[in-house]
Formats: structure tokens, C-alpha cells, sequence
């Protein structure tokens, strides 16, 4: 008798279209990744291997519950790993992963900005 994987056996490093919590995370300012994501109901495994970069699978609840916790879009916790595509295809508008990628805080960020500049963003 032959056993079918439940899964399947997709690789994290044959993904291309994968997790990148990083910036999100660092730009929220949250120093205890971990301790942030299984606060918020993510297992510890789960959490683990999103964090290090071996999540395969991603479900929508996860996502729901990553968005609304992070204030974001699924689009802002997605990267593109190296990938031809045709210029115009819409996966080009995901950020491309770049590993170990200099990640701003969001108060960086913001002493770069006038109060002009901080006040109009607020408006939008």
C-alpha cells in the first residue's frame, strides 16, 4: 500500500512567492517577533519556521489574523523570490526578496519627514 503525503513536498526554497515578515514586523517596531506571532495565535512551530523563512504553507487564517494584527495587506507580507516574469505581469508588483535586507524603523523613516509631509500622510 502505497502512503500519499498529506502535504505534499514543496520545499521553501523552490517557492517563489514567499513570507517576508521582516520589514512589516520591524516597522511596527516589534522586538519579539515570536512572542508577537504566537501571542496573536500563531503556533510555536509556525511561528518559528516563519520567521526563519521555512513556511511552505500559509493559511488563510494566519494571513487574516497577520493582517489585522500588523495593519497591512497580504501583499505587504509577500516577496517575490528571484523569478522571470514579463514585464508586465501583476507579480511584479510584490517587493523582491532580498536577503538581509537593511529593514528601517518606522521612526527612521519618520525623522526623514517634514511635519508637512507626516501630517498629509495622516490625512490619506
Amino acid at each position: 500500500m502505497i502512503h500519499k503525503k498529506k502535504r505534499g513536498n514543496l520545499q521553501p526554497h523552490k517557492s517563489s512567492i514567499v513570507l517576508h515578515l521582516e520589514p512589516v514586523l520591524a516597522a511596527r517596531n516589534i522586538i519579539h517577533p515570536t512572542a508577537f506571532l504566537i501571542k496573536i495565535g500563531i503556533n510555536n512551530a509556525t511561528a518559528y519556521k516563519m520567521l526563519r523563512g521555512d513556511a511552505v504553507q500559509l493559511n488563510f487564517r494566519q494571513l487574516t489574523t497577520l493582517c489585522l494584527n500588523l495593519n497591512c495587506t497580504p501583499n505587504d507580507l509577500l516577496a517575490l523570490r528571484e523569478m522571470e516574469l514579463p514585464e508586465q505581469h501583476a507579480l511584479n508588483a510584490l517587493h523582491p526578496l532580498v536577503p538581509n535586507e537593511a529593514i528601517i524603523s518606522i521612526n527612521d523613516w519618520l525623522a526623514t519627514k517634514t511635519v508637512e509631509e507626516v501630517q498629509e500622510l495622516l490625512r490619506k
